[in-house]
């Protein structure tokens, strides 16, 4: 399960407190499924509801959301903006909570047969170039070469 490997470094290293104290952040999978077909490969999905609970934490709620949906924007492309992220949280006194943030994720696993065995390899998704909103595009076409149709061509 390299995605919620994957998540949970993403959010302590990026969620100051976490960082200072990683004791704090409890990973769990709750239900989860596999789904899988039927053929001549044993490839298949899991599909993960992870449930990350941060204990006694004193930050702003932004602090720990913000590091997941940029976390959901590069590795969980394709997501349902409102089904993929819930979350709970419990006020222990005036300055922290225990908060409880349910994910939503799928990894895709495949499976090959080869001479040595079985090769399996979890995919996840690399960050997609990001289009420069602010660029100047020119088309610039070569007709070199171009020949004109003649009576008859189409």
């Amino acid at each position: 399960m390299k995605k919620l490997a994957d998540l949970r470094n993403h959010i302590l290293t990026n969620v100051a407190g976490l960082k200072r104290n990683p004791d704090k952040l409890l990973t769990f999978i709750e239900d989860g499924n596999i789904e899988f077909w039927e053929g001549p490969n044993l490839s298949h999905m899991y599909s993960l509801p992870v449930r990350l609970i941060v204990t006694d934490f004193s930050g702003n709620v932004d602090e720990l959301i913000l590091p997941i949906l940029s976390w959901l924007k590069v590795r969980q492309p394709g997501h349902d903006p409102t089904t993929t992220i819930s979350f709970e949280a419990e006020l222990l006194n005036n300055d922290s909570y225990d908060i409880s943030i349910t994910v939503n994720i799928s990894e895709t696993v495949l499976v090959r047969s080869t001479d040595a065995g079985l090769d399996v390899e979890h995919l996840l998704p690399e960050p997609t170039l990001e289009m420069n909103e602010d660029a100047e595009w020119q088309i610039i076409a070569d007709l070199h070469g171009y020949a004109e149709p003649v009576d008859g061509d189409n």
